[in-house]
């Protein structure tokens, strides 16, 4: 069994450990959640800087320890920091993705100086080569075939310029964003279209919350920050009930009061049973759906006949002793009862599945049906305090918007490029390469390539994948990836503790107030290495726009937008411990700002029924998947438009987070891959790659144990990774866990594999352009040992 699954739910990786040490020689095998120093623990060396952890772009709070050669040694967590605290009077911590830090600033897998394409071989080159080759390439590309043939992909960099270079200044109209596609586009896109706005799903009034439903996610595990999963503890110690819903034993399952291991993509109907029990029971909040809510009428309709017998039977709860129908009326009583002080959290969960989209509708819905929305105790709306436009306070000249004048077939409803709702389709981008209507790409902190289709982004045997097919590739990365290594210009970031870093916001531990927190370079960049906010201006001079460039760093950027709160990055750091919270009742976030501000997209009202945006495109999508797709809340059954299970492929693939990687990003650091590894009880094994975890039922059917390397397969493609046997996952179901490993990766040729490599172009939700990430798949024993 998986050491994730010991009895009682506490593995040595138990969320209220201790570690004995912040450096890394002393943090390998203390993985927990929450096991991390705290800034008041350990012993300091000669000297304190500070720094933001962006591994998961959260900006957890750093207290960075120094040695008289100036190199960091320790790095330890912020009291009472807004991302990396409970909040006032709480400790400070980091998680091990945090203090994977130390490793990933000295470690030498990094790309350490740029390069260019010279004569088909990447070279090494200067910066002052680097910069001005690649503006002179950029400027060729744009005469030769216009920027709208560039495609941007931008993911969490810090530079804070990258699109306006590209999208304001170049003109390139296309942007993939990061969260959409690859993170939870089915909730995000039907979260705003309903009114209750992408990502606030997710944030819950923990200090205030009575009820919570934690649904396709684990904000024990991978959450947004220290702070949440501190605030759910400490909500669960209060009294607070917790219910998680997921077809996998997570953390936060472990530390719930009840676990629903429902069938994947059956939420939907769960969702649907549970407002046919608060409508049938009266529990709604009657004067919340009169006044504020529109379709109402059509919600009702559509949640008469689900009862919680027929849940039960959709969600395969009835196969589990003493969680049927009952349970089922017993949670939506309960969740309904404390309402306002409920709340939902969900993620990927429910965002990533092209069934899910009507999953997310139905589960949306339950926020303004029990009137929960920005109320104390359920889904909190966030807002971020008033910063300065450092464009209007340090440049002479207004930005002007070439990317908003540039017609592009991306963002035509009409083309099949794009989804449903307009954005661009990464699964897409291949075709476009394909057709000639993409000719170039320019990222930044990003890799399509494990984030779906990936056969199509690398080339098969057969076949030239898109990314050799462009005609310019410029990236700027801080690891070797499969991407990185196929571009004509690869620039070398710097990490974290080597640039200045900022956030302000914004969802945190101060759920009644705005927050910034901010901290200048802890340590010189390491190698030949810079900070994405120096690339990126370099390169705007370089290519003519030295008026929308005047910073000499980016110190002087985050002063300018400091300057709107009489604050500079150096008082915030120093005088501060990097973070300040604006709790005077100027800044001060109300709650139900919806009755003088109105919903998501500016609607004044929550809208159950979608009716009056998107008729045409829900008719549009039952033409393309043979079924009826309303506008209302809807049961649509698993298969209708994403995968269907089948006798050849009977499994389902879905793949979750860990909390050691974050897309990733620190793949190439030998500290996580020795904590994920504990963390399954494979540390014995000669593998450090990402697992497939799987039933013992279906694990035994196939004559494979724990430990096994297995292959797995779907009708598109095939991976081969390490099995990890446990009862915690619903039976008919794998999931890859983390994503972000093998071909395509920072480590193509390192153990683990690449789930996108069974992702086909075809697998999309149509509405939102999410990457279909569940799909039919057949697991064998075997592979490489």
């Amino acid at each position: 069994m998986s050491e994730r699954d010991s009895e009682g739910g506490l593995t040595r990786r138990s969320l209220l450990k201790t570690a004995a040490a912040g450096a890394v020689a002393s943090t390998a095998g203390c993985g927990s959640i929450l096991s991390t120093s705290s800034s008041s623990s350990l012993t300091r060396g000669t000297e304190t800087a500070y720094g933001n952890c962006w591994q998961c772009h959260k900006a957890c709070g750093m207290e960075v320890t120094l040695n008289e050669a100036g190199e960091a040694t320790e790095l330890h967590g912020i009291d009472g920091h807004p991302r990396g605290s409970a909040g006032e009077g709480t400790k400070g911590t980091l998680c091990p993705k945090g203090l994977s830090q130390l490793e990933k600033a000295y470690s030498p897998e990094r790309i350490k100086q740029p390069h260019v394409r010279k004569d088909g071989e990447l070279q090494k080159v200067d910066w002052d080569e680097a910069i001005s080759y690649t503006a002179d390439r950029l400027e060729d590309f744009a005469d030769e075939y216009g920027p709208e043939s560039l495609i941007e992909f931008h993911g969490w960099g810090t530079s804070g310029v990258f699109s306006t270079l590209f999208r304001n200044l170049y003109g390139c109209p296309n942007h993939v964003p990061h969260p959409t596609p690859t993170c939870f586009g089915s909730m995000a896109v039907t979260g705003t279209l309903m009114g209750l706005g992408g990502g606030n799903i997710r944030w819950i009034d923990y200090p205030n919350t009575e009820y919570i439903l934690v649904w396709g996610r684990d904000p024990l595990e991978s959450f947004a920050g220290q702070w949440e999963a501190k605030q759910l503890l400490k909500a669960r110690e209060r009294g607070a009930k917790i219910v998680t819903i997921d077809p996998v034993y997570t953390e936060t399952a472990k530390k719930s009061d009840v676990w629903l291991p429902i069938e994947p993509r059956t939420d939907g109907a769960l969702a649907l049973a549970m407002a046919n029990v608060i409508i049938e029971e009266g529990l709604y909040d009657e004067e919340f759906v009169e006044e504020y809510t529109h379709g109402f009428e059509t919600y009702k309709e559509a949640v008469a006949d689900k009862t919680p017998e027929w849940a039960a039977e959709k969600t395969g709860l009835a196969e589990h002793d003493g969680l049927g129908a009952e349970t089922i009326r017993e949670i939506a009583i309960g969740f309904a009862e404390a309402a306002p002080a409920a709340g939902i959290t969900s993620w990927t969960g429910l965002g990533q599945s092209a069934d899910h989209q009507k999953g997310a509708q139905n589960v949306v819905a339950l926020t303004a049906l029990v009137g929960n929305i920005d109320r104390p105790g359920g889904q909190r709306w966030h807002t971020s305090p008033p910063l300065s436009d450092p464009f209007e306070v340090g440049c002479e000249e207004e930005l002007p918007n070439n990317a908003a004048d540039n017609p592009c077939y991306l963002t035509d409803k009409e083309s099949g490029y794009a989804s449903m709702t307009g954005k661009p389709v990464q699964n897409r981008v291949p075709e476009m390469v394909d057709n000639g209507d993409v000719r170039g790409m320019v990222y930044y902190y990003r890799n399509p390539v494990t984030d779906g289709a990936a056969q199509e982004w690398l080339g098969t045997d057969e076949r030239e994948g898109a990314l050799e097919k462009m005609d310019l590739v410029v990236g700027i990365d801080a690891f070797w990836s499969e991407t990185a290594r196929k571009a004509d210009v690869v620039l070398p970031e710097a990490s974290q503790l080597e640039k200045p870093m900022f956030e302000s916001g914004g969802y945190g531990a101060y759920n009644e107030h705005p927050w910034i927190t901010g901290s200048k370079a802890a340590i010189e960049p390491q190698w030949n290495s810079k900070p994405g906010f120096e690339i990126v201006s370099e390169l705007g001079r370089e290519m003519g726009y030295e008026e929308y460039f005047p910073w000499e760093d980016k110190t002087e950027f985050i002063n300018d937008q400091l300057e709107a709160v009489d604050l500079t990055l150096e008082e915030l750091e120093q005088e501060h411990d990097t973070y300040y919270v604006f709790d005077d009742e100027q800044h001060r976030n109300p709650y139900e700002k919806w009755k003088g501000g109105g919903f998501a997209q500016g609607a004044e009202e929550f809208w159950f029924d979608l009716d009056k945006k998107l008729e045409g495109m829900y008719g549009k999508l039952s033409e393309q998947v043979g079924a009826e797709i309303t506008t209302g809340p809807q049961w649509v059954e698993p298969g209708t438009i994403g995968d269907e299970l089948t006798e050849e492929y009977p499994l389902e693939m879905l793949d979750t987070r860990t909390v050691e990687f974050s897309h990733g990003g620190d793949q190439a650091l030998s500290l996580p891959l020795e904590q994920l590894a504990e963390s399954y009880g494979l540390e014995h094994e000669d593998y450090r790659g990402n697992y497939l975890v799987i039933h013992p039922d279906q694990a035994g059917e196939r004559d494979i144990e724990h430990g096994d390397m297995v292959t797995i397969a779907s009708e598109h493609g095939e991976a081969e990774l390490m099995a990890a046997v446990t009862e915690g996952i619903h039976p008919g179901a794998v999931s890859v866990e983390p994503y972000g490993f093998g071909r395509g990766s920072i480590q193509p040729d390192g153990d683990g594999a690449n789930n996108m490599l069974l992702n086909s172009p075809e697998q999309i939700d149509p509405v939102s352009g999410e990457i279909d990430r569940h799909i039919a798949v057949e697991v064998s024993p075997g592979g490489d040992d």
